[in-house]
């Protein structure tokens, strides 16, 4: 994926993680000073994910924008654009603007113009948005969830599983296991509801859905969910590098073409 989406992300989550460390230094005698601290952690939250919301974006302006761009250079029959792709809509103007620096430009300002009121502020969005893209049996989540439970940075807390139980489950029969990852990705759905709920909560109430704001709890809650957005972007950054590449050989693109686009 283009390593300024993944950069920008890095430097966002850092910002996140000063706010949190600022936040642990407070001392909170009053409180006022309870509440400032507080507020610091939710900006902290806010940040981490923001930043998810950013990645996403970028990178599907990345995908949309780099396909155009490899069929212009290896034109059809050679580069044949799947159906979905045919249905994506782009900001004619944007199309249609003078590009004096380089004329490939014009399709990721015009697939930029198309994220930049949107978000990606769900997992089914992240599915939506990125599954066509991928192959079968490589989706956005339940495919990749073997993998990921397994990996070193996952958490419990994400999946409701670890991996040492995870791979003590049979192989054979298959039902145990499909039962864990059945339940992983209600776990994992759940987690990361409550994670942009309380962003939307934060945004549009000021943490304040009712009569008072709601605890935040300790600064290590907020760095639970820095740690948590950053295992989901990570990952899925990784996943997407590979399954890209793919994507482009399947539609006809040559080595020479995925590689001129960044590939």
């Amino acid at each position: 994926m283009p390593q300024t989406a993944l950069r920008h992300f890095q430097e966002d989550i850092q910002r996140a993680r000063a706010l949190v460390r600022h936040a642990a230094d407070l001392a909170c005698p009053s409180d006022a000073e309870r509440l400032l601290r507080d507020d610091v952690l939710r900006s902290a939250w806010m940040f981490a994910v923001g930043a998810l919301d950013a990645y996403f974006c970028d990178a599907y302006t990345d995908l949309v924008a780099t396909t155009i761009n490899a069929q212009q250079r290896q034109p059809a029959p050679a580069v044949t654009l799947p159906d979905f792709f045919l249905n994506i809509r782009v900001p004619v103007r944007a199309v249609l603007q003078h590009y004096s620096a380089n004329t490939n430009w014009r399709w990721r300002m015009a697939a930029r113009k198309l994220m930049e009121r949107e978000n990606v502020l769900s997992l089914k969005t992240i599915q939506d948005l990125f599954n066509k893209f991928l192959a079968n049996k490589q989706h956005f989540f339940q495919d990749l969830l073997p993998t990921w439970i397994q990996a070193p940075t996952a958490k419990k807390r994400l999946f409701g599983i670890t991996a040492k139980q995870f791979l003590a489950l049979p192989a054979t029969p298959a039902q145990p296991r499909e039962a864990a990852i059945k339940s992983a990705r209600q776990v994992l759905e759940r987690r990361f509801h409550k994670v942009f709920q309380r962003r939307h909560d934060c945004i549009h109430s000021c943490d304040r859905p009712r009569v008072s704001p709601q605890p935040i709890g300790s600064h290590g809650s907020a760095l639970k969910v820095i740690e948590d957005v950053e295992f989901l972007v990570t990952n899925c950054d990784a996943h997407l590098e590979i399954e890209f590449r793919q994507f482009l050989v399947q539609i006809g693109c040559t080595n020479a073409t995925i590689t001129s686009v960044g590939y």
